[in-house]
């Protein structure tokens, strides 16, 4: 459990990195790193145990420029997307599966990942450059905009025969309107819950929560770094994949250690489009 940071504090933040000077025989000068370094250019760190025989610090065996990408599709964002459709929502070819927050760097990644595995996806994004940039850029089938849409219509035009996947990254009302649209037997994904995280009050549990029964569904939440220990599964798939051209890194990217804070606040207004990335220095 983290404590909270007092005023002097290092940021949290995690980077790829490369080793400059090691006194750990796991890892050698040169190579590349993905770690928990907070926000500076330079980071002392002591690799610890986590599960699997694997530590905190995760070596990256095989770079690929940018190196940004591992800390987007090939790192924690891909995962994410990975084994929340996989494992998770059971994804397969043919099913409809439908993005909140599409146009996040989570959801921009599993909608791709369900395009690769031929899925119908629809995303769901909150404005109109957000929606056709979800539609033009990243290749989903559809994608309705919360904000002006009315999204229970656009569910029942869209995908008639219900959804069968609901990758879910916001929580709230759109969780509910898409319980309502559930095909038999069909999958909901808790990866989050944004909509409410930071609400004053505590937001009512779904009304539509019956329909998993009605309809045989079942909704289960993950958290990634349970899966830590197949981090490599994913990387490796999602890495041939890009390299084939099928996946769009969906980077969104600043410059400069002094734009940090400016790159976090664009995630809670919504400002970023894919996978926020504040580049630090070039690649080595």
């Amino acid at each position: 459990m983290h404590t909270k940071l007092q005023v002097g504090d290092v940021m949290r933040g995690r980077s790829v990195a490369e080793v400059i000077a090691s006194r750990h025989d796991a890892f050698a000068v040169g190579e590349i790193v993905s770690a928990s370094t907070g926000w500076q250019e330079f980071a002392a760190l002591t690799p610890n145990p986590i599960a699997g025989g694997i530590f905190d610090i995760l070596k990256i065996h095989t770079p690929v420029k940018p190196y940004s990408l591992h800390n987007g599709i090939l790192g924690g964002t891909g995962a994410t997307a990975y084994f929340g459709l996989l494992d998770v929502g059971a994804l397969k070819a043919g099913d409809v599966l439908v993005v909140s927050a599409a146009a996040g760097g989570v959801g921009a990644v599993a909608g791709q990942i369900g395009k690769v595995l031929g899925a119908r996806v629809i995303g769901i994004a909150g404005t109109p450059e957000k929606c056709a940039w979800v539609t033009g850029t990243l290749g989903f089938d559809a994608c309705i905009n919360y904000r002006t849409d009315n999204v229970d219509q656009r569910l029942t035009e869209l995908c008639p025969d219900g959804l069968n996947v609901y990758f879910d990254n916001v929580g709230g009302e759109i969780l509910d309107t898409c319980l309502n649209h559930m095909a038999l037997n069909a999958r909901i994904v808790i990866c989050g819950f944004i909509s409410t995280d930071h609400a004053a009050t505590p937001h009512p549990g779904p009304k539509n929560y019956t329909n998993l029964l009605r309809r045989r569904a079942r909704m289960q939440g993950f958290f990634v770094f349970d899966y830590a220990p197949r981090w490599g599964e994913a990387e490796d798939k999602i890495r041939e994949w890009y390299q084939a051209g099928r996946i769009n890194p969906a980077e969104d990217v600043d410059q400069g250690l002094e734009k940090m804070p400016d790159t976090l606040q664009s995630l809670f207004t919504g400002a970023n489009r894919g996978i926020k990335v504040c580049r630090v220095g070039d690649d080595p």
